[in-house]
C-alpha cells in the first residue's frame, strides 16, 4: 500500500463538565458527538526519512512543518520505525471553533499511517501526548469524555440523530486562554453530563435537551462577547450550547424540516457563517 485517504468528522461536545484541577489539569466530563464535517487527510509513503505536510480548504493557521498534524507523523514515524509520508490534509473544520479541527487531523495522520504501514499495535498513548480529546477523534461517535478527555468510554448503543445549525464566529478563542478565564472567575456549576447520558439512552428528547450546557460558556463569552449574543439569537429556535472552549456556538433540532426553517429565518444574520449539520 502506497497512499491511503481518511476522512475524520468534527465533533461537538452536549455538555462539558468542568469538576476541578488535578495535577496542573483541568478534570472534565463532557458528552460529545461526531457531525458530519470533515477534514480529509491523504498519505503517501516515501523512502525517506522526510515528512512534509500541506493544506487546502480552510486555512489552519500554522505552516505544515509547525502543525500537530505534523508532530503526530513525526511521533509515529519515530515510534513504529516507518519511512516518511507526504501528507495533503484538506480542511473542512473551522479552527479555534471547539470543533476538534486540530485534533481531527492529528486522528487522521495516526489511523492513516497506521492504515499505510500496517501498523497493529496501540496508538492511543501517541494520541493522548498530542491532545486531550484525540483519542476520542480516532473513533467518534457518541461518547463521554472523562480527566482531561484522554478517557474515552464509547457510547455504542447510542445512535440518535440531530440536525444541527453551527455558527462560526468572527475570530477564535485560544483552548488555554479560555480555561484561565474560567480559572479567574472561579465560578462552580451543576454537573449534567450523567443525566443527559441517561435520557439520551433513554430516547427521552425533550429532557435530554434541557440539560445541554458548556460550563466554559461564560469564560469564553467573556473573551469574545459576540458568543453570548449569537447564542442568545439560537435559542429563539430551540435548544442551543456552546462546543468545547468556542467559539462556535450551535442549535439543536430533531427534524431536519425544524432546522432548516431556523436556517432560513437566521441566514440574513450569519450569512457564511451559518453551517448546516448532523450528528453522525
Amino acid at each position: 500500500m502506497k497512499k491511503v485517504k481518511v476522512k475524520i468528522p468534527a465533533k461537538i461536545n452536549l455538555t462539558l463538565d468542568i469538576e476541578g484541577v488535578r495535577d496542573g489539569y483541568h478534570v472534565l466530563e463532557s458528552l460529545v458527538a461526531s457531525v458530519n464535517i470533515y477534514d480529509t487527510v491523504s498519505i503517501s509513503a516515501r523512502k525517506e526519512n522526510v515528512i512534509s505536510v500541506t493544506f487546502s480548504g480552510i486555512p489552519a493557521g500554522v505552516s505544515g512543518k509547525n502543525s500537530n498534524a505534523y508532530f503526530a507523523a513525526e511521533k509515529f514515524r519515530k515510534e513504529f520505525s516507518t519511512d516518511g509520508v507526504d501528507i495533503r490534509i484538506e480542511r473542512g473544520i473551522p479552527i479555534e471553533s471547539g470543533l476538534g479541527g486540530s485534533s481531527a487531523d492529528i486522528a487522521g495522520v495516526l489511523n492513516g499511517m497506521r492504515k499505510l504501514f500496517r501498523v497493529g499495535r496501540e496508538i492511543s498513548h501517541i494520541a493522548d501526548s498530542l491532545g486531550s480529546d484525540v483519542t476520542y477523534m480516532l473513533g467518534g461517535g457518541y461518547a463521554v469524555m472523562r480527566n482531561r478527555g484522554e478517557q474515552v468510554e464509547r457510547l455504542n448503543g447510542i445512535n440518535r440523530k440531530f440536525y444541527l445549525l453551527i455558527v462560526t464566529a468572527t475570530g477564535g478563542i485560544s483552548t488555554g486562554d479560555c480555561y484561565r478565564e474560567f480559572d479567574i472567575q472561579g465560578k462552580k456549576y451543576k454537573k449534567n453530563t450523567p443525566i443527559a447520558i441517561k435520557l439520551l439512552a433513554e430516547d427521552d428528547t425533550e429532557n435530554f435537551l434541557q440539560t445541554l450546557k458548556n460550563d466554559l460558556f461564560e469564560s469564553a463569552a467573556t473573551l469574545l462577547p459576540e458568543i453570548k449574543e449569537t447564542l442568545s439569537r439560537l435559542k429563539n429556535y430551540g435548544a442551543a450550547v456552546m462546543t468545547g472552549s468556542g467559539s462556535a456556538v450551535y442549535g439543536v433540532y430533531t427534524t431536519k424540516k425544524a432546522r432548516d426553517a431556523a436556517y432560513k429565518a437566521l441566514l440574513p444574520d450569519f450569512g457564511a457563517r451559518l453551517i448546516k449539520a448532523e450528528t453522525l
